[in-house]
């Protein structure tokens, strides 16, 4: 469950830095949204990939102690339809890793799953407010994840719809405070979990950009789970970005912790 819920959190990702000027808007790196709307005519290219780890508690009934997760390819496609509304398309390539010792033996082994194709991700995001001073700039994102356009392994028992309402305040010329609040379905259970986060991000120059970010998930068996993380992005040009981040959980029902690292490219259909 740990591990799927920062997979799935690894397709519905933003780093927020997207407020000042129009340089390049992706969704990743961190685990809240923007409230900003890809324009028309643009596509972008957000493309990356994610380690994460978790050491278990040992059980006498339990021999795995610990376990792994790679994305090797979460993409995300973002295409600006109108000024205020953009369609979106995520999908995530990845393998789990098993560490096992078994009861009464002095050998580990390592059972690897399929490398596999996560259920493909639609939707799209609406700008429902521009905010200025205290009222927040704010959209509404609705994504489905559809079970059947995965791979056999990993194939969903129903549909996994989330809605998301993020909220950005401009308190500087280089800071920015963002809010998420949303509702995810992870395709297995008929109950929804509910998502917030709390980010602050900071342009230290005009290329370089730093975020922390808390967030937490909870779900209604009241578990709590909640996590930190925090990065840097480097924005080499005004359609080229770079980024780079870490994180860990606070509590035993989230990760031990994860580093994501990625790209993203926008490209201008606009221009004659």
């Amino acid at each position: 469950m740990k591990s799927r819920l920062l997979l799935y959190f690894s397709l519905f990702t933003s780093c927020v830095f997207t407020q000042i000027g129009y340089d390049i808007q992706p969704d990743r790196p961190g685990l809240g949204e923007s409230s900003q709307v890809l324009r028309k005519g643009f596509l972008q290219i957000e493309s990356g990939g994610n380690y994460q780890w978790d050491k278990l508690e040992s059980m006498a009934n339990e021999p795995i102690i610990s376990q792994r997760e790679v994305s090797f390819n979460s993409t995300f496609l973002r295409l600006g339809i109108s000024d205020f509304c953009e369609f979106r398309l995520a999908w995530n390539i990845g393998q789990g890793f098993d560490l096992y010792k078994p009861i009464n033996s002095t050998n580990s082994f390592i059972e690897k799953s399929p490398v596999g194709l996560s259920p493909i991700s639609l939707g799209c995001k609406v700008k429902v407010l521009n905010g200025g001073g205290w009222i927040p700039s704010t959209a509404l994102l609705g994504m489905m994840g559809i079970p059947n356009w995965a791979s056999t392994d990993l194939v969903a028992t129903s549909f996994s719809p989330s809605i998301l309402v993020p909220m950005e305040w401009d308190l500087a010329d280089s800071w920015l405070l963002t809010i998420n609040n949303g509702l995810f379905w992870d395709g297995e259970v008929i109950d929804a979990s509910y998502f917030n986060s709390f980010g602050l991000d900071w342009m230290a120059t005009k290329t370089i950009g730093l975020f922390v970010e808390l967030y937490s998930n909870y779900d209604k068996a009241n578990n709590l789970q909640p996590g930190f993380n925090g990065g840097i992005i480097w924005r080499i040009r005004e359609n080229l970005q770079l980024d780079l981040s870490s994180g860990f959980g606070l509590l035993s029902q989230m990760s031990d912790g994860f580093i994501n690292g990625g790209v993203s490219y926008r490209l201008n259909f606009n221009k004659k």
